[in-house]
């Protein structure tokens, strides 16, 4: 897409290339929603619509942004976190980690049906 516009990139500032690119978004949902309200849509959404009453309808609504926020929340500490996360649970132990591992096992008495399998 920048080759398309590049002749018209080249002497512009950053705040023109982002109005240009919001301005296609914009075009770009308003064609979304003119799809969305044609007959054909409009008529299978008004008869899912009928499956709930008022308060299904606000718990799904509820339900629904709560997911979608918990998600959010989830990529931006993962964008954070995600590769201390990964160095910590992905690193394959050691030797001398699984020898105290064994050793604190031995130290606890447990039956051997509870005893973890090292």
């Amino acid at each position: 897409m920048v080759a398309i516009f590049s002749n018209y990139l080249e002497n512009t500032s950053v705040s023109d290339v982002i109005h240009l690119y919001w301005n296609s978004a914009i075009l770009y949902l308003t064609d979304i929603f003119a799809f969305l309200r044609t007959t054909e849509v409009d008529t299978y959404f008004q008869s899912f619509a009928n499956i709930f009453d008022d308060f299904q309808w606000n718990l799904l609504q509820i339900f629904i942004c709560l997911i979608v926020i918990n998600l959010i929340s989830i990529a931006i500490v993962w964008k954070y976190y995600g590769e201390s996360i990964c160095k910590h649970f992905m690193t394959n132990p050691t030797l001398r980690e699984i020898e105290e591992l064994k050793a604190s096992v031995a130290k606890l008495k447990l039956p051997k049906e509870h005893t973890p399998r090292i």
